[in-house]
């Protein structure tokens, strides 16, 4: 009764692949195969100098670096991003954590890391949005490493405009000063992971980043779901 209840589900709702629309039967799947063998990945944790990692250099001291997949226009994970942000596909944006969560575990990317941190929105754009895209991510991660999430210890205390129509130097000025720590004692000593969804030019995550290297004796590094490059 069960197999065929889901049959009739499946027939009139079918649950098919974000990529390519093919018909998926693991309901807990979003992308087939194929998709994900075209994920363009960018091994970025195999080596402590990748781009990532290399862009906060001289300006914010982290720990190491990582973005999962290439984000380009038009590309398959433009397209995952854009259903996590715009059209509220939360369980995606875990199952995205959750499957780079797995990958990079195989190097063992995540060793000495004690906390995750999402990159937190601005109350007003939360509410609009109704969800942090990078929290989700971080529940993913949390759930494939076994790491605990950290919401509480820093917040975004000014609401700012979209980065992604704004020049270098104007994502730079727009992030400026819109972090300040909170609760944040018990990340003392610890080494912490700031997560994001896309990183362009590391603006944001620098003025965020700035603010926990505040917390006395804390270490940072920095991973993003993707990379705004293919450097």
């Amino acid at each position: 009764m069960h197999v065929l209840l889901q049959d009739i589900v499946r027939f009139f709702y079918p649950h098919t692949c974000i990529g390519c629309g093919k018909e998926l039967y693991n309901l807990k799947h979003f992308l087939c195969m194929g998709c994900i063998e075209d994920l363009p990945l960018t091994g970025f944790e195999k080596t402590a100098s990748n781009y990532t990692a290399n862009l906060f250099t001289g300006r914010l001291p982290i720990e190491k670096g990582c973005s999962w997949l290439f984000f380009e226009k038009e590309s398959l994970t433009q397209t995952l991003i854009h259903h996590i942000k715009y059209k509220s596909h939360q369980t995606l944006g875990e199952y995205l954590g959750y499957t780079m969560g797995c990958k990079l575990m195989e190097c063992n990317w995540f060793d000495n890391i004690d906390v995750v941190i999402p990159l937190p929105l601005n109350k007003k754009k939360l509410k609009i949005r109704g969800y942090n895209q990078s929290e989700l991510i971080c529940n993913g991660l949390s759930q494939a490493t076994g790491l605990p999430v950290e919401k509480v210890a820093i917040m975004r205390t000014v609401f700012t405009e979209t980065q992604t129509k704004k020049s270098r130097i104007q994502r730079w000025s727009n992030v400026a000063e819109v972090f300040d720590l909170a609760e944040s004692n018990h990340l003392e000593g610890k080494h912490a992971l700031l997560v994001d969804d896309v990183v362009t030019t590391g603006a944001t995550l620098d003025a965020c980043g700035q603010v926990l290297l505040k917390v006395k004796g804390l270490k940072l590094s920095v991973l993003t779901l993707a990379v705004a490059s293919r450097l």
